[in-house]
C-alpha cells in the first residue's frame, strides 16, 4: 500500500527540489589547467637551447591531455652557477625562440617566468613566449649587454619574434637590443601605439596625437613594474604560490620535473629510528652523494619517531634548500612518521604515504610551550619562506596546542589549513573561506586524511606503488631495503629484542648454575653485546646503558659471591640492570607524553616477559636436561629425595672430608657433613666420587682439595 503524501511531506520535497536546482545553477569551480615547468639554464649556450627542446617535446603529451582548456609550458629563467646569464649566444637564443613561437606548440600556452629578470639575448627567448611574469623589481633588458655590436640580423630576428607572439610590439623588442632605437608611445584618439621616433609623422598624418612618451633608456631596459604599466608583463609576482594563482594552475607544478631532461635518475636515502645528529648528519652526505652521482630524484624513506626536534628542522631546511628544478626529494613514509619526524617529511617535495601510515602526532620528543614558539618561528622564517607554503599545518602536526582549521580558497577550490594567526598575516585573507577544525596540535593524520589535505601527493600500498607513480619501473635504486638494513630493523624490533633478553638471561641462570666458566656465560655475553650492538645503531643505546648494565652485573656477582646476606648490592644491582635495559630500548629518560609512556609501557612489558621466560627456561632446564645423555654435565644435579642441602655454620666443617658428587671445575656440589654442599677446587678439575677436604671457607662457600 503506498502512503499517503501530506502536505508536510510534499512542502518537504519541493524545498529539497528548489535546493537541487538552485545547487545545479552554481557555476562551477573551474580545475586548475594542466602545467609543466622547464627549466632553461642561463646563459644560453652549447645545447641549451636543444634540451629545453626536448624537454618541451617530452610534457606535450601532458599538457595536451585535457581537450576542454590549453595546458600551461611555464619556461623558468634561472641563471647558471658559472657563466654570466647575460652571455647567451644570439644563435642559440634565436632557434630556442623559433622553436617557442612557432606551431609545434600550438594548443599550449607558453609563459616565461623570470624570477631575476632577464637580460642579454635571454630576451629574445622570452619575448618568444605568448605571456611574461616577472617581479616588480626585476629588470627585463638590455639585450645587448654582454654584445655592443649591434647588426640587422639582430634587428630583424627581435621583431620578427615580437610580430609573431604580439607580447611586445615590434619596436619596443628591437629598442631592447638597439642602442640606436628610440621608441615612443602614443596615444592618439584611435587608441595607443609603441613606434619608432622616426615613423611619429607617419602616425600623426593617419591620426590626431593626443600624447607622446619616450621610452628611456638606451637601450631599453623595463623593471618588471614599468613593463606591467605598459602592458608588456602579464603578471607580477615574486613566488610560486602568486604565479599558480595568478595563471590558475597548480602550485604543486611550479616545483619543476628535472625528470624533463632525460629521465629520473632515482636514488633511495634512509631514515630509520630515533633522529640524532649523527643520523641527520648521515642522510645529509647520503642526499650529497647521490646527488653529486647525478641522481635527480632522491627518495627519503622515513621510518621514525623523531627524537630531536632541533636536528629535524636542521635537516628539514637542507632539503628545503635544494633546487627543485635540479633535483626532486620525495618522502616515502611507509609505516610513521611521527613528532618531529614529521617536518623532515613535509619539507621534501612531495610526500608518499601507505594509506595506514601516521604522520605527526605525539613522537619520541617532548615539545615544551617555549620549544614549540622557537620550532614555528623556525619553520616560518625557513621552510616556509623557502618553499612559499602555509606554515600553520606542518608546525601543527608537531607544536602541542596550535588549533588548525580547513581553508578553501574561493574560485579555485585549493585547499589549505591555517591557524587564526596565519590567516590574519596574509595578504589574500579574503581570498579564503575557513571551514570545518582539523584539530589542535599535535595533529596525527593517516595517508588518506593528508591527502585530502593536500599535504601527500600520492597515497601507495608498497614500494612498488611509488615507483609506478613516479614511472620508475626500471629504476634499480628505489627499492626495498637490502639484507643489512633489514637485519639491522630486525636486531631493533621489540620482538627480537625481547627474544635477545631471554636468551641472555637464560644463559646467565646457566653459567650460575653450571660447574665453571662455560656455554651459558658465553652465550649470555653474545646475547647481550647484540642487544646493546642493536639498540646502538637504532640511534637509542650508548656507553652509559652499557656501564650501567655493567655495574649491575657487578654488583650482582659481589652478592652471590661476596658479600652473601647484604642485600643492598644486590637488590641495587638488580634495579641497575632494568634500567640499563630500559633506557637501551628508547630515546628518552623519564617519559613526557603519551608516546614516551607507551614506549616505557613496552619496555617494561619486554623485560618482565624476558624475565618470565628465563624463569620457565630454568625449571625446564633443572627438570630435564640432567636426564639427557650428552648435557647432563651441564647443569648441576639438584639433590636427590633423599640428600640433605646443608645451611649451618660452615666455620665448622674446616678440615672435614667428603666425596664430590658433582664435577668441579671449578664448582661444583660434595657430601660433607651428611649433606650435599656447594664448593669450588683451587682450580683442579676433580671427577665425581672424589674423596676431598675442606682447605678454607671465603664467600658463603666451602673450597676443597683432592685427598
Amino acid at each position: 500500500m503506498r502512503p499517503v503524501p501530506t502536505r508536510l511531506g510534499m512542502r518537504c520535497s519541493g524545498l529539497a527540489s528548489v535546493i537541487l536546482l538552485a545547487i545545479a545553477a552554481l557555476p562551477a569551480v573551474a580545475a586548475p589547467a594542466a602545467a609543466v615547468v622547464v627549466p632553461v639554464r642561463l646563459p644560453i649556450v652549447g645545447t641549451r637551447d636543444t634540451q629545453v627542446e626536448a624537454a618541451v617535446f617530452k610534457a606535450l603529451d601532458r599538457l595536451r591531455g585535457d581537450a576542454g582548456r590549453r595546458g600551461v609550458l611555464v619556461l623558468q629563467f634561472d641563471a647558471g652557477d658559472g657563466e654570466p646569464a647575460a652571455n647567451s649566444d644570439f644563435g642559440r637564443a634565436v632557434s630556442l625562440a623559433r622553436f617557442l613561437s612557432s606551431d609545434r606548440l600550438a594548443g599550449v600556452k607558453t609563459v616565461a617566468w623570470l624570477p631575476a629578470g632577464a637580460t642579454g639575448h635571454a630576451v629574445l627567448a622570452a619575448l618568444a613566449c605568448e605571456e611574461i611574469v616577472m617581479p616588480p623589481d626585476a629588470t627585463l633588458g638590455p639585450a645587448n649587454a654582454a654584445e655592443p655590436a649591434v647588426d640587422e640580423a639582430m634587428r630583424a630576428a627581435y621583431a620578427q619574434i615580437a610580430a609573431r607572439r604580439r607580447a611586445v610590439p615590434p619596436a619596443v623588442a628591437v629598442a631592447l637590443v638597439d642602442p640606436a632605437a628610440r621608441v615612443v608611445r602614443v596615444s592618439t584618439d584611435a587608441g595607443e601605439r609603441f613606434v619608432n621616433r622616426a615613423e611619429l609623422d607617419g602616425v600623426r598624418r593617419e591620426a590626431a596625437v593626443l600624447e607622446v612618451d619616450d621610452l628611456q633608456p638606451a637601450p631599453l631596459a623595463l623593471s618588471g613594474r614599468r613593463a606591467r604599466e605598459l602592458g608588456f608583463v602579464r603578471l607580477l609576482a615574486s613566488g610560486p604560490a602568486e604565479i599558480a594563482r595568478g595563471l590558475d594552475i597548480p602550485e604543486t607544478a611550479l616545483a619543476g620535473d628535472p625528470s624533463l631532461g632525460g629521465g629520473w635518475q632515482a636514488a633511495m636515502v634512509p631514515l630509520t629510528g630515533p633522529i640524532t645528529a649523527a643520523a641527520a648528519a648521515r642522510v645529509r652526505t647520503a642526499v650529497e652523494r647521490a646527488i653529486a652521482q647525478g641522481a635527480n630524484l632522491v627518495c627519503l624513506r622515513i621510518d621514525s619517531a623523531g627524537g630531536a626536534p632541533e636536528q629535524s628542522l636542521a635537516l628539514a631546511a637542507a632539503l628545503a634548500a635544494l633546487d627543485p628544478a635540479a633535483v626532486r626529494t620525495v618522502a616515502y613514509v611507509p609505516r610513521e612518521a611521527r613528532g618531529d619526524a614529521a617536518l623532515v617529511a613535509v619539507a621534501c617535495d612531495e610526500l608518499v604515504m601507505h594509506p595506514t601510515a601516521v604522520l605527526g602526532g605525539e613522537g619520541a620528543a617532548a615539545i615544551s610551550p617555549r620549544q614549540g614558539e622557537a620550532i614555528a618561528e623556525a619553520w616560518r622564517g625557513g621552510v616556509a619562506r623557502e618553499r612559499g607554503r602555509p606554515w600553520s599545518l606542518p608546525v601543527a602536526l608537531v607544536v602541542p596546542g596550535m588549533a588548525v582549521s580547513r581553508a578553501v580558497e574561493k574560485g579555485t577550490g585549493r585547499i589549505a589549513a591555517f591557524t587564526a594567526e596565519e590567516l590574519a598575516r596574509r595578504p589574500d585573507r579574503a581570498a579564503w573561506e575557513v571551514g570545518q577544525p582539523i584539530g589542535v596540535g599535535p595533529i596525527q593524520l593517516a595517508g588518506p586524511a593528508a591527502d585530502a589535505l593536500g599535504l601527500a601527493t600520492h597515497v601507495v600500498a608498497d614500494i612498488a606503488g611509488l615507483r609506478q607513480a613516479y614511472g620508475l619501473v626500471a629504476a634499480p635504486a628505489l627499492t626495498e631495503p637490502g639484507w643489512a638494513e633489514r637485519l639491522l630493523q630486525a636486531l631493533a624490533s621489540p620482538e627480537l629484542a625481547w627474544l635477545l633478553l631471554l636468551i641472555g638471561g637464560a644463559g646467565l641462570y646457566i653459567e650460575l648454575k653450571t660447574p665453571g666458566v662455560g656455554l651459558g656465560g658465553f652465550v649470555s655475553m653474545v646475547a647481550f653485546i647484540v642487544y646493546f650492538w642493536s639498540q646502538h645503531l637504532h640511534g637509542t643505546s650508548g656507553w652509559l646503558e652499557v656501564m650501567l648494565f655493567l655495574a649491575g652485573l657487578f654488583c650482582v656477582a659481589a652478592e652471590i659471591f661476596v658479600l652473601p646476606g647484604v642485600g643492598v648490592l644486590g637488590l641495587g644491582g638488580g634495579l641497575l640492570v632494568i634500567a640499563a635495559l630500559v633506557l637501551a630500548s628508547q630515546s628518552f629518560v623519564l617519559p613526557a607524553n603519551d608516546y614516551q609512556i607507551r614506549q616505557m609501557q613496552w619496555s617494561l612489558l619486554g623485560i618482565l616477559g624476558a624475565a618470565a621466560g628465563v624463569a620457565a627456561v630454568g625449571f625446564l632446564l633443572r627438570r630435564w636436561l640432567p636426564a639427557t645423555p650428552v648435557l647432563r654435565d651441564v647443569l648441576l644435579v639438584p639433590p636427590g629425595p633423599g640428600d640433605q642441602v646443608g645451611d649451618d655454620d660452615l666455620d665448622g666443617l674446616l678440615g672435614a672430608e667428603g666425596t664430590t658428587t658433582s664435577r668441579l671445575a671449578p664448582a661444583g656440589k660434595a657430601r660433607i657433613g651428611g649433606a650435599v654442599r656447594d664448593v669450588t677446587s683451587d682450580g683442579e678439575l676433580i671427577e665425581p666420587g672424589v674423596r676431598v677436604r675442606v682447605a678454607d671457607v671465603r664467600g658463603g662457600r666451602l673450597h676443597v682439595r683432592s685427598i
